[in-house]
């Protein structure tokens, strides 16, 4: 991970990202809606392209072994997303402590951002591999984001 004092000004000035998914059989049942893993799957993209968006590609992750792990997820199902629906997943940074940080998901139609099909959020904490040991957080992310840090 880049920990380089210029790269926080490469960072973006709000901690989000949207990406945009379409619904696929393997996401849904045999009645053709969107089953709860399938959800999470979509999370997992959202937060790895936020990761990468904030200076922590998979590949970094990779080499350097430091890596965020889900600690806890909460997840409301508030619609079904069904075959073929274009979705946008929107994936913000709301929190960071010294080794934790705070995730907010929101999974919408692309075609009309009002209707929601879920939310969730995750608390991650930063670990290095092969240990397991938890580690501080990014200290790009601390220079970055100084509003979002809780403790």
């Amino acid at each position: 991970m880049c920990t380089s004092s210029s790269a926080e000004n490469l960072l973006p000035a709000q901690p989000r990202v949207t990406v945009p998914l379409e619904v696929y059989y393997f996401d849904t049942d045999a009645g053709g809606v969107v089953h709860n893993i399938a959800y999470l799957r979509m999370v997992e993209i959202a937060r790895s392209q936020l990761a990468a968006t904030l200076g922590w590609p998979l590949v970094e992750m990779n080499r350097t072994g430091l890596v965020p792990v889900v600690m806890r997820t909460e997840i409301d199902y508030l619609k079904p997303a069904r075959l073929g629906d274009a979705l946008l997943i929107s994936a913000e940074l709301t929190g960071m402590e010294k080794i934790r940080f705070f995730l907010r998901f929101e999974i919408a139609s692309a075609t009309r951002p009002d209707l929601v099909f879920a939310r969730c959020l995750q608390t991650m904490v930063t670990v290095q591999l092969p240990s397991g040991r938890p580690q501080r957080m990014p200290t790009t992310w601390n220079k970055a984001y100084p509003h979002l840090i809780t403790t």
